[in-house]
């Protein structure tokens, strides 16, 4: 796996990171990061295995299109993320078996 440098972490670099073959991303309190970028993320790295949102302000309706699209993730932290409702809970369980 490719490490990013450890710097401010952009949405271009996160782009160029992002593949079939990553399995782990920190976002932590990455709160520049958009939502439409958000939603992209299941996307763009399908087979995701660990994931962390920790403080970030997604919207529900961005952390939706983000699990409907991963279905591998065995971790995930969305701790101090307010806006997740109990619908965005109940698809990332459905979606994710391993959890």
């Amino acid at each position: 796996m490719k490490r990013l440098p450890k710097t401010i972490i952009t949405e271009e670099a996160l782009k160029n990171y992002l593949s079939e073959e990553t399995e782990k991303i920190n976002l932590e309190h990455h709160y520049w990061i958009k939502d439409a970028f958000i939603e992209k993320i299941g996307r763009m790295a399908p087979n995701l295995r660990e994931l962390s949102l920790r403080r970030m302000n997604i919207c529900n309706k961005s952390f939706l299109e983000l699990v409907t699209y991963v279905k591998n993730l065995r971790r995930i932290d969305i701790s101090d993320c307010p806006n997740i409702l109990s619908t965005g809970c109940r698809a990332l369980i459905e979606n994710n078996p391993h959890l």
